[in-house]
């Protein structure tokens, strides 16, 4: 009797043994793919986070510094383009004038859209009787580069004294909410918004300096106050930049020697290199 039971419980040992070693043979398997399924999510992730990151906008920016502010274009539509902010007797707009005509007539003859022009006389880079040389952009122009079609859209928000609109009347509140409201009025929704984004950044002394925003499908930048440095003794004019001790050059004596500038001519490789950047 002792034997036969002995034969039942080691049959009985056995299947329990098996089924044992079945249910954990399932347990190792759903590990398994369970692991296999995480491993592969977070593969997925890293990809994802290599190749498509999430974009971030500076929250403030600094003059001179050219700034990826989004991913995309701020038109929703795959164009491009380019919105040049400034005041008709801004010297820092005289001066960038330069860089970015010499940038885009080198894709297309924008001579028919602007003018020669002298900056505020008493404002820096000038002498108490003629202001910083440049020029004007006279309305919307388009250009192509490298294939790809720009819009140009200047905006002038002050006169040349900077004491009223460039039609001269007079500017109700501060210059500087005149400006955003022109701004909001002008430019389209997203592209209004980017400018009202940085506004202390661009802002000086009560007014906006002369900005500009390049955005395209491949991403959008924008740039607060000189592209470069005028140079004493180079083809603006001689001296320091405080009023009244530089001597400007006359905007005719500029464009007759446009490309002997080292520093323009760099500031409008730079230029056409965000453009590249934003098509």
């Amino acid at each position: 009797m002792a034997s036969k039971n002995n034969k039942k419980n080691n049959k009985s040992t056995k299947k329990n043994t098996t089924k044992k070693e079945g249910y954990a043979g399932f347990i190792k398997s759903r590990n398994f793919k369970w692991t296999v399924i995480g491993t592969a999510i977070i593969v997925v992730i890293v990809l994802v986070a290599v190749f498509n990151p999430f974009f971030e906008p500076p929250a403030s920016i600094h003059p001179g510094i050219y700034y990826k502010v989004s991913d995309g274009d701020l038109l929703s539509n795959g164009s491009s383009a380019v919105f040049f902010l400034s005041w008709i007797g801004c010297p820092i707009g005289a001066t960038d004038s330069w860089a970015i005509y010499s940038a885009i007539n080198s894709t297309s003859d924008i001579y028919s859209h602007v003018i020669l022009h002298s900056a505020y006389k008493k404002d820096i880079y000038s002498n108490g009787v003629t202001g910083q040389p440049g020029l004007l952009f006279k309305g919307n122009f388009t250009f192509t580069t490298s294939g790809h079609k720009f819009t140009f859209y200047p905006l002038y928000m002050y006169n040349q004294t900077m004491t009223g609109t460039v039609n001269n009347t007079t500017i109700n509140g501060t210059l500087a909410s005149y400006g955003l409201s022109l701004i909001n009025q002008t430019y389209p929704a997203k592209v209004a918004a980017m400018f009202n984004r940085y506004a202390a950044d661009i802002t000086y002394k009560g007014h906006l300096e002369t900005t500009f925003i390049i955005t395209g499908p491949h991403g959008t930048y924008i740039l607060n106050a000189f592209m470069y440095d005028p140079v004493s003794g180079g083809i603006l004019g001689t001296g320091s930049p405080d009023y009244p001790n530089w001597t400007p050059n006359s905007p005719q004596y500029v464009w007759s020697h446009l490309s002997e500038s080292k520093s323009i001519t760099k500031a409008a490789g730079t230029f056409m290199g965000y453009l590249d950047k934003a098509q």
